[in-house]
């Protein structure tokens, strides 16, 4: 039984100096060339005649334009490496706009002022003359004039005629700021009669704006302006589908449930829900919802649900009683320990495709926090960009996202981190959902096994910060045969559900989306004459509260992944009920933690495989489709006797600035309290370990490639956990080069290679959540008490002109230790030793204080 609190580690931990023992990266792909004089001789040409074509562009818009440069387009060879690092000089100012590959040829950007033309001209020579510059030299393939394809960094195509939303990514560098190159555009856009939004984020070294655009004005701003990065398009918010439903209530119900549930409101613990707005006079939403908590983005206040479907108010009654169904089929008494609030950010009405959502985000979570300082917030959010239509237009059966980051993903991670609009570091935690594979894509493809794999998670959900929520299902009953008009359940109770959406499609370099799923109903399906239809039911749906209550029509239903999300925030906001102290990156770390994957997950992905059958590849399936799992509200809140969640909040400092460069400075290792006697003692009990870390990356989005200085987090952190018969000398020799002497040769790679964790470093070490199981006998794990928290590169630690090398990082660890034996008591002997920690540290500061005291004496 579940009903003891987890257990705060409260200890000083050990810090060492630390070098990463790496694997040596090997050399670079570099392309042969048979005569370095030639190819300077043809890259020289080249620059020359591109450079002549850009000073005539220049002089064509002389009267208007301050570029006072030239954009430049580096190609290197197929299947070949460009070495992008050496083709920027931010002290000169020339500078690397972005960088793609493109059918295996890798393409960059760069801008030159005018007066620096002989940088590459000087490169060229050297390498001519004296073979120096080598490697990034004979890694250019072409030199041309950089025109508006060139800039273009999304997979959606450049609006031709037609003005549509584009965003404009800006470099900002040396003494500039943000505020004064966005003014500094927006100034332009109003020379140039360009329409925008007069909003913008911030990213380190670039502001994004918005844009009504074309490709003619964007090769009108090229010409314009030298501080040009990128284009995109912006997102565009899909719509959510709720069917209307018959009226299948009676005010009595309603009524019943109020009089068995006690508000808490002096409750200092809120769920914001960004949505559509919110109908509180609905009489299930009025006791958490007050008007001075509704909030909109729009200049039009209102701030009430009016949308058609009705799904703020959906998501509202969910968010505050989880699962609806339940409570009133039920007769349990009940309290709500948390209120809602509300920002209306979408209307279905108006189409915000030339705003900037990112920015939008931001203004709704500062009205939020304005009114009300002080509350515990959790951030719900279930719009996202989804299915874009011009993505491809042969395919029409997936989305096409691909895991990279975008300005809203990325405000997404600054508003989680707390580098937006405050002062100081604010960290919130905010869930969104993953988005929704749809019905005519289950169709289209065939199968919604493959629809699901096809359908990425969409934007801003590809978030590193974010706890992103996929659906699965327990609903699989549709009346007694189980069956409405031919019509079945598709997919079988604890399956993941036909709406989910995943990340099997993105590079192993993104996070695991989504991160943990839960109820997202289930569709009906019927076959005849070979043709498979498939309906939604109000029975494979969630009950929720509807925003056309005051018809007498006071439910409706909900599915996909939004009720998912509702559902997700309302587990945080109990997790915070009972820790009132806990860190967002803490809640999220539990809310992992307590996942597990369902049986019919497992043979969905693993088939009839034996677990110990099962490759890392499969694994990799299983976790990019479903993330962790099932996520449990009692696992998350409580340990039992034989099954013990540990915490620790910690923060680390991963680099330091020595002389002019910058390295990693420290890690952590923390010995867990184990309970080494009690494990020996069970001899072959079989125990399980589970370890996850959490933490909050701070961002850097933009296509200037993933490799070097431009890596999308500041930094990186992973876990580590001494093998069995590895001492605490000899783990840190494994993972720590800077513990060796000269004379230490036998470790050749800082990864755990006993092959005991579930998941592996490949498949975990990803994105800013890391979670794995360890499963062995009580024997084995007996000595596994030594756990290190250690640094990997960023940008922090690259772009040294950012100042941010003397940053921390908060962190959060779980560590759980449990065995399916009911009768073994783990959580006494823990307990203990915490205690008896917590009273010599207790007894040691006394003692120190004493002295102290008599030292002034």
């Amino acid at each position: 039984m579940r009903n003891l609190r987890n257990i705060k580690i409260v200890q000083v931990r050990e810090s060492y100096p630390f070098t990463p023992v790496t694997g040596g990266g090997g050399e670079r792909k570099i392309p042969p060339r048979d005569s370095r004089y030639n190819h300077a001789d043809y890259l020289q040409k080249q620059f020359e005649i591109s450079w002549k074509s850009g000073e005539e562009e220049n002089k064509k818009v002389a009267s208007i334009s301050n570029r006072n440069g030239i954009y430049l387009e580096f190609r290197g060879k197929k299947e070949y490496e460009l070495v992008t690092k050496s083709l920027e000089n931010v002290s000169q100012n020339v500078r690397l706009c972005n960088v793609k590959e493109i059918e295996g040829t890798k393409h960059a950007t760069v801008f030159v002022p005018s007066n620096k033309k002989e940088f590459f001209l000087e490169k060229i020579n050297g390498y001519k003359e004296k073979e120096s510059n080598k490697d990034v030299i004979e890694s250019i393939e072409s030199i041309n004039i950089a025109v508006v394809d060139a800039l273009w960094t999304d997979k959606r195509k450049i609006p031709i005629d037609k003005l549509e939303g584009c965003e404009v990514w800006l470099s900002v560098y040396k003494k500039e700021t943000h505020k004064e190159i966005a003014n500094e555009f927006f100034q332009l856009c109003d020379k140039l009669e360009i329409g925008y939004s007069s909003g913008y984020i911030k990213f380190p070294e670039r502001v994004v704006v918005a844009i009504k655009g074309n490709r003619k004005i964007l090769t009108k701003l090229l010409l314009n302006s030298a501080h040009i990065a990128e284009f995109r398009k912006t997102s565009t918010p899909s719509s959510f589908y709720i069917e209307d439903n018959d009226r299948i209530e009676q005010k009595g119900w309603i009524e019943d449930l109020l009089n068995r549930v006690t508000f808490n409101r002096e409750s200092n613990i809120s769920i914001c829900l960004l949505d559509k707005g919110i109908s509180n006079g609905h009489p299930l939403i009025k006791p958490v919802l007050e008007d001075k908590d509704m909030h909109t983005t729009f200049n039009d206040g209102i701030v009430q649900d009016i949308s058609g479907d009705g799904h703020g108010t959906g998501m509202a009654g969910i968010a505050t009683y989880f699962n609806l169904e339940e409570l009133l089929d039920g007769n349990d008494y009940l309290e709500i320990n948390h209120k809602l609030e509300s920002v209306r950010i979408i209307d279905d009405r108006i189409v915000n495709d030339s705003k900037l959502y990112g920015a939008i985000t931001s203004e709704a979570i500062s009205l939020v926090e304005i009114t009300n300082p002080d509350e515990k917030r959790i951030i719900a959010m279930a719009i996202t960009a989804g299915f874009d239509m011009d993505a491809d237009e042969k395919d029409k059966t997936k989305f096409k996202g691909d895991g990279k980051p975008t300005s809203w993903s990325g405000a997404i991670d600054n508003l989680a981190l707390g580098n937006y609009g405050v002062e100081e570091s604010f960290p919130r935690l905010i869930i969104i959902s993953a988005g929704n594979t749809s019905e005519s894509e289950i169709e289209n493809a065939g199968d919604y096994e493959v629809a699901v794999a096809l359908h990425s998670v969409e934007d801003p959900a590809q978030s590193w910060n974010a706890l992103t929520i996929g659906a699965y299902t327990e609903k699989a009953f549709l009346s007694g045969d189980n069956s409405i008009d031919n019509f079945k359940p598709l997919v079988e109770p604890g399956s993941y559900s036909p709406f989910n959406s995943s990340s099997l499609m993105w590079s192993d370099k993104w996070p695991v989306k989504p991160d943990i799923v839960l109820e997202g109903g289930n569709i009906g399906y019927y076959e005849e004459s070979r043709d498979i239809k498939y309906s939604l039911f109000d029975h494979l749906s969630l009950l929720t509260a509807n925003n056309k209550y005051h018809r007498g029509d006071y439910f409706t239903t909900m599915a996909m992944t939004s009720p998912a999300t509702a559902q997700a925030a309302n587990m945080a906001a109990k997790i915070v009920e009972s820790y009132p102290d806990i860190w967002p990156e803490t809640i999220r770390a539990l809310m992992v933690h307590s996942a597990e994957w369902t049986g019919s997950m497992i043979r969905q992905v693993f088939k009839d495989k034996k677990i110990e059958e099962v490759s890392k590849t499969e694994k990799r399936q299983l976790l990019r489709l479903v993330g962790y799992g099932v996520p449990n509200l009692d696992k998350a809140l409580y340990s039992a006797r034989n099954s013990v969640n540990l915490v620790v909040e910690d923060e680390i400092q991963p680099f330091k600035k020595k002389e002019s460069s910058v390295t990693i400075n420290e890690m952590s290792l923390h010995e867990i309290p184990w309970p080494k006697d009690v494990l020996i003692g069970l001899g072959e009990t079989p125990v399980k370990m589970r370890v996850t870390l959490s933490y909050f990356i701070d961002p850097s989005p933009g296509e200037i490639g993933w490799e070097d200085k431009y890596r999308y987090p500041g930094c990186r952190l992973y876990f580590d956990v001494n093998n069995t018969n590895e001492d605490k000398e000899k783990f840190l020799l494994r993972i720590n080069k800077k513990m060796r002497d000269e004379e230490y040769n036998k470790t050749k790679t800082t990864r755990d290679t006993s092959g005991r964790w579930f998941l592996g470093v490949n498949n975990r070490n990803v994105g800013s959540i890391h979670s794995d199981i360890w499963e062995d006998t009580a024997a084995n794990l007996a000595e596994n008490r030594f756990l290190a928290v250690y640094p990997g590169g960023g940008w922090w630690k690259e772009r040294v002109g950012l100042g941010k090398y003397n940053s921390k990082v908060r962190y959060s660890l779980i560590v759980s230790l449990s065995t399916p034996d009911q009768s073994i008591d783990l959580y006494t002997p823990i307990m203990n030793i915490v205690t008896r920690i917590s009273n010599k540290r207790a007894i040691d500061t006394k003692v120190k204080y004493k002295n102290n005291e008599i030292n002034r004496k």
